[in-house]
């Protein structure tokens, strides 16, 4: 089998193994549930234009995941499906842009390695279906730097479009710090190339005018929900601007630490331990890409010192930035890794059709891979989960069987480092959705109220709880703060609440019958230890009461 032949299938099973992750009744993360809610507003009330959460306008993110998601939810419904599918959706062109990269430096056998790279990459995997702002974000930007590597080299209209519009869409995602990843690596190559002149020249200028026209609905929507209503109250203040805090506080404002949004536990070689393990199983093969792009750099044809000057600049500037700021959580790295598997993929090509060994990446890759594949078997049987601990196997089996017939170098390098972290990846799942089907608060109260009389819903002061529940329930939920929030429901509704808060609602009980009752987990955040926990049943949970409450009824 070819190299190119190879790479498409362990790419498709790289793909079809993600993709399972998408078929879920829950979604799986904190910050997933908040983006749902801001996004279900949109969608319900047709409101393109304000992002509110909880009842109140939300000034944190920009706009494009939510109105895309938002879309999604009025063509398909309101479901975790309909939530993932446009972040798996935008990982996947994520995916194909890696290819057009990597096929304008490259042979197609690299380019295709460098997708398998790419979508197998384990914190890749985990954010495709995980869903935040990054999955957009990667498969934005790579569209943006092929355009513009495109523009840079054939002026057209349609590349001058698609570039702006791509680099518009990273923009409304995550801000005009974006800008920096996609014309850093343009910018090296120019300094490199001494074609100081294109810094000048109209075209870049004109696709910047574009690209800031085509972010015109977020500046429009942000103007209309915030600058042009200044007696709203926004981070405790009033004379709040959406557009300054878009363009400044929400970029500058977070790197200098100035802005209303502050944090201070930065740690300057943070990223540099997310990149050990989110780049697994490929972190061997990058630092050893690297080291031979240095020793062989000098040598090297100018085309393919330009290729590593380009991706170098795109993925250390933006590094160097993150680790510079004090705002650090590991899926950041994310849209960073598209650049370091083009640099492997021709690395893999190279040692794929060369005549030599390379035994320390080998040794490598065989200890990388047998400890996926221990951490993936040691979560399952610590957890007790056998129906997860017979996927895994079967998985292993239909893995092994299917690399037989392939080479030795084939097998090591490629197909064992994917099988290992297809069931890490696969295990983790699993035993997050097996937890949180059975001990998810919103899921399970549900799922108790499914079968009873619809009315509307109330949650006592669980803000995440309400915002999930209404994900999932054909009911209003509302989060209830006060007892003013319950004392003018007027009709029959429910109350969720924990038991320990029973007496703050006191006369209201008196007008209700229990309907439910369970120990069951409020927070979808914490660390793998937690989620570990949560699996195998050590985890303390939260005694939680369902009502039917009656107003005038004694």
């Amino acid at each position: 089998m070819s190299i190119t032949a190879l790479a498409r299938w362990l790419v498709i099973v790289a793909l079809l193994v993600n993709a399972a992750g998408l078929v879920t009744p829950i979604v799986n993360a904190g910050d997933s549930v908040t983006f749902a809610a801001l996004s279900q507003h949109i969608a319900l009330n047709q409101d393109w234009v304000n992002l509110i959460l909880d009842g109140q306008d939300w000034l944190d993110k920009p706009h494009f995941p939510f109105w895309l998601t938002a879309l999604f939810f009025k063509l398909f419904g309101v479901s975790a499906l309909s939530y993932n599918l446009p972040g798996f959706l935008f990982h996947v062109l994520g995916a194909y842009f890696t290819f057009r990269l990597a096929r304008l430096f490259y042979s197609p056998e690299a380019a295709w390695l460098s997708v398998l790279v790419f979508v197998s990459a384990f914190q890749v995997m985990q954010t495709s279906t995980d869903v935040r702002a990054e999955a957009y974000l990667t498969g934005s930007i790579t569209g943006a730097c092929y355009y513009w590597l495109r523009h840079d080299a054939t002026p057209r209209l349609k590349f001058l479009l698609l570039g702006a519009m791509f680099s518009a869409m990273a923009v409304m995602t995550k801000g005009i710090f974006t800008l920096i990843t996609i014309g850093s690596g343009l910018l090296a190559m120019w300094i490199f190339q001494r074609r100081w002149h294109e810094m000048g020249r109209a075209k870049w200028w004109l696709a910047l005018l574009l690209t800031l026209l085509f972010t015109g609905p977020e500046l429009l929507a942000l103007y209309l929900q915030f600058d042009a209503q200044t007696q709203k109250q926004v981070f405790g203040q009033t004379q709040v601007s959406g557009i300054r805090f878009f363009l400044w506080d929400s970029q500058f404002g977070r790197f200098f630490n100035t802005g209303p949004i502050r944090n201070t536990d930065g740690n300057p070689v943070f990223f540099l331990h997310v990149f050990l393990w989110a780049f697994l199983p490929w972190t061997g093969v990058a630092f050893a890409a690297v080291i031979r792009a240095w020793r062989e750099f000098g040598s090297s044809p100018a085309a393919q010192r330009t290729a590593l000057v380009y991706l170098a600049a795109s993925f250390f500037v933006t590094f160097l930035l993150f680790s510079l700021t004090s705002f650090q959580l590991d899926y950041y790295a994310v849209i960073l890794f598209p650049f370091a598997a083009v640099v492997c993929g021709q690395f893999l090509d190279q040692l794929l059709k060369g005549s030599g060994h390379h035994r320390p990446l080998y040794a490598t890759q065989i200890l990388l891979s047998v400890l996926l594949l221990a951490m993936a078997f040691g979560m399952a049987l610590y957890t007790d989960k056998a129906v997860v601990v017979g996927t895994l196997l079967l998985m292993l089996v239909l893995g092994l069987a299917g690399a037989q017939q392939l080479p030795k170098r084939s097998r090591v390098l490629l197909v064992f480092p994917l099988l290992g972290v297809a069931l890490l990846y696969t295990s983790i799942t699993l035993l997050v959705t097996l937890s949180y089907v059975s001990l998810g608060l919103a899921y399970n109260v549900d799922q108790a109220l499914a079968a009873q009389t619809r009315s509307p819903i109330y949650v006592w002061r669980m803000p995440l709880v309400a915002r999930e529940l209404a994900l999932y329930s054909p009911e209003p939920c509302q989060l209830a703060r006060t007892s003013a929030d319950l004392s003018h429901a007027g009709k029959p509704y429910y109350l969720v609440i924990r038991a320990a808060e029973l007496a703050q609602v006191g006369e209201t009980l008196a007008q209700a019958e229990p309907v439910a009752q369970g120990h069951w987990a409020l927070e979808k955040t914490g660390l793998l230890p937690r989620m570990l926990r949560l699996a195998k049943g050590t985890e303390a949970l939260e005694d939680v009461r369902v009502f039917r409450v009656k107003p005038g009824s004694r």
